[in-house]
């Protein structure tokens, strides 16, 4: 499995070459809660054509290595993460995809370095999590975290996607939510009451993020407004949005061919 050593910890990465060598700025796609890269799975007929595209596992997540059962998240070291995964696979440049908390790490790393991004491409990210209603985030249970501890990652992640409108109907939901359940329990919850603090937040950021950056939003999230989105990308100075009536949070893989043509063609008018 193709990993680097990162902040001691065993990062894993997919990393897809183009068909031919373009000499394009390659792409770095970072997912969200307790999800892996093989959540971008459906991107990647579009986007390796003429771009190199890398898609890492978060710490803990997916097949990346552990940090360890009493380890707390914090978004500074997924940012540390990020960058030095860059400087070990020796890239100075990237454009960077990002969903949910995948967008929030990397808006965050832009913004702290922005000579190592070209574009910013935040996929159905909220200004911060705190805000999103955790009633359909706990199916079966008062909290999200109670949920997850007594469903396992698998029936949580159908159970909670059959009550936010993001399941296919088919196999695939079953393949997705298996994958999701790779990620350890004791991730998942760490992971959950680390990207919920109230503090963890882009607000303080937004201004700096000088980057190119393309923001697309779904009408149907359940963790954040259209309104709380239009706000987000008025607070940016270089910001372009693209809104997607009647889609749903998790339209990152439910429409990820259509989303992908949409930023390919943003990063290419640039």
């Amino acid at each position: 499995m193709p990993t680097k050593e990162v902040n001691e910890l065993e990062l894993f990465y997919l990393d897809d070459l183009p068909q031919s060598d373009t000499g394009e700025v390659p792409i770095l796609m970072l997912h969200g809660f307790a999800r892996n890269g093989n959540i971008w799975a459906s991107w990647l007929p579009v986007l390796s054509a003429h771009h190199r595209v890398i898609r890492p596992d978060i710490r803990g997540c997916g097949s990346s290595q552990d940090a360890g059962p009493d380890y707390e998240f914090r978004v500074p070291d997924m940012v540390s993460d990020y960058i030095g995964l860059l400087d070990a696979l020796g890239i100075e440049r990237v454009h960077h995809i990002g969903e949910s908390t995948g967008g929030i790490v990397g808006a965050m790393s832009a913004a702290l370095h922005p000579d190592r991004f070209a574009t910013v491409t935040l996929v159905s990210t909220p200004l911060t999590t705190a805000t999103s209603d955790p009633k359909v985030k706990a199916p079966g249970a008062d909290s999200p975290e109670e949920s997850l501890a007594k469903l396992g990652l698998e029936q949580w992640w159908l159970q909670s996607r059959a009550m936010t409108n993001d399941l296919f109907g088919d196999d695939r939901d079953v393949e997705i939510a298996r994958d999701f359940a790779r990620t350890p329990l004791h991730v998942a919850l760490g992971m959950w009451r680390g990207m919920h603090r109230p503090e963890v937040t882009l607000a303080p950021h937004l201004a700096k993020l000088q980057t190119p950056t393309l923001v697309l939003t779904p009408t149907g999230s359940w963790t954040m407004s259209a309104q709380q989105q239009h706000e987000f990308v008025d607070a940016m100075p270089n910001a372009t949005q693209r809104v997607y009536e009647g889609a749903s949070h998790g339209m990152y893989y439910l429409r990820g061919p259509e989303l992908a043509c949409d930023v390919l063609e943003f990063i290419d008018a640039l």
